[in-house]
């Protein structure tokens, strides 16, 4: 099947929706000849911002217009795929679950915390739907403080691994789920956790102000309630989120305030419990990607240059900088390093980089403007990594 991009969708979109160009232009602010450019293939639509909007308009899903779920290319892509109908069971009071001691239920919560870390989908597929389904009964059973907070643990981490794959609706039940067993611990740094997924989950439904407003409020909340370390790295994750969603908006001076805050914490902050890397290293690639929305994504490549690498100590957070630079450097019109960074990514964490809608779009639309059939050798080799036909009319400039 030839590969499709955002744009073709928009227009599928519009005409069932039986907008003109010039409608949805105004809908969203731009030109109608913006609106022509992306659905003809000229323009990427990679900013998180310009996504929503179009989605908002057209009164879809943004998964509607990126297509995602996307279908698994490898067997490490399949096992979280495939785990996903197993997911939505263990949600599901009704399924039968064991009450399992919470000293092997902490062990595989911490176990499924590094393997999201590590983008290790097949021990993410295996761990978490028993440890879902099991840690609800054992909670239940025990009404634990304890027990609750693996529950939040566990909830919180397959709420993150899903949400990026697409599963924006399985993503925001586990993290609603989280938020409910966080109140029953009184454990401020459950509390946070569980905010920080809802937040992630409800910017990917399109709702950036009410991220926004959900994870700065959180921040303000923890900071007041506890001084340890733990509160302090989820204090930070909390402002790193709310600083994308302000930059999502528009918002560029409280972004860089939220960005401020977070590195502020992160040299006060020991320690990860949660798996979550808040580290100064991490906070910069943090900021990398807030460029990138901030109407300066040419900034992104030199940000990310100056972060230590050897520093950044999952896979996850190193293919992220390479992602965001490829994405930086193709903004800049350097699109033979930006070829690079993304396959630096891919290396890295496979299928973390094959389900970005952002590095899908920029590739097909790189391979389509290639003024050599597929593009060069390099980008050949990387489009056919991702899924994409270089070779197909779709996948090249007409």
């Amino acid at each position: 099947m030839p590969e499709e991009y955002i744009g073709l969708r928009v227009a599928r979109w519009r005409d069932i929706a039986g907008m003109t160009q010039q409608q949805l232009a105004a809908e969203i602010g731009v030109s109608r000849e913006y609106v022509s450019m992306i659905e003809n293939g000229k323009r990427a639509v990679t900013k998180r911002s310009m996504l929503i909007a179009l989605a908002s308009a057209l009164g879809v899903s943004t998964t509607d217009l990126t297509a995602q779920p996307y279908l698994p290319r490898s067997r490490n892509d399949l096992a979280l795929y495939a785990a996903v109908p197993a997911i939505r069971k263990a949600m599901d009071d009704d399924e039968p679950a064991t009450a399992r001691p919470a000293a092997q239920l902490a062990a595989e919560a911490d176990r499924a915390m590094r393997a999201r870390m590590a983008c290790d989908n097949p021990t993410l597929g295996v761990l978490l739907p028993r440890l879902i389904c099991d840690v609800r009964s054992t909670a239940n059973v025990d009404d634990d403080p304890v027990a609750h907070r693996i529950a939040v643990q566990a909830l919180v981490t397959g709420s993150l691994a899903l949400k990026p794959q697409g599963h924006v609706d399985l993503a925001m039940r586990l993290a609603e789920r989280a938020v409910r067993a966080a109140e029953l611990t009184a454990d401020p740094a459950c509390v946070a956790a569980a905010d920080y997924a809802l937040a992630q989950a409800i910017l990917a439904t399109g709702l950036r102000k009410r991220s926004w407003t959900l994870a700065s409020t959180a921040a303000e909340k923890i900071q007041r309630r506890c001084g340890t370390d733990e509160c302090r790295a989820w204090y930070g994750m909390l402002n790193l989120h709310a600083a994308m969603s302000a930059a999502s908006l528009s918002q560029y001076d409280l972004a860089e305030g939220h960005l401020a805050e977070a590195e502020a914490a992160a040299r006060r902050t020991a320690g990860d419990p949660w798996r979550m890397e808040f580290t100064t290293a991490n906070v910069a690639v943090w900021r990398v990607g807030v460029v990138l929305e901030n109407g300066e994504p040419a900034k992104a490549p030199e940000l990310a240059r100056q972060v230590d690498q050897s520093t950044l100590r999952t896979p996850q957070r190193r293919a992220r900088l390479h992602m965001d630079a490829g994405r930086g450097l193709h903004a800049a019109k350097r699109n033979e390093e930006a070829v690079r960074a993304f396959l630096r990514a891919e290396s890295i964490a496979p299928h973390e980089t094959r389900s970005r809608a952002a590095v899908r779009e920029i590739i097909a639309h790189m391979v389509r403007d290639s003024p050599l059939r597929g593009g060069s050798d390099e980008l050949r080799q990387l489009a056919v990594r991702m899924g994409i036909d270089p070779l197909s009319p779709e996948g090249h400039a007409t």
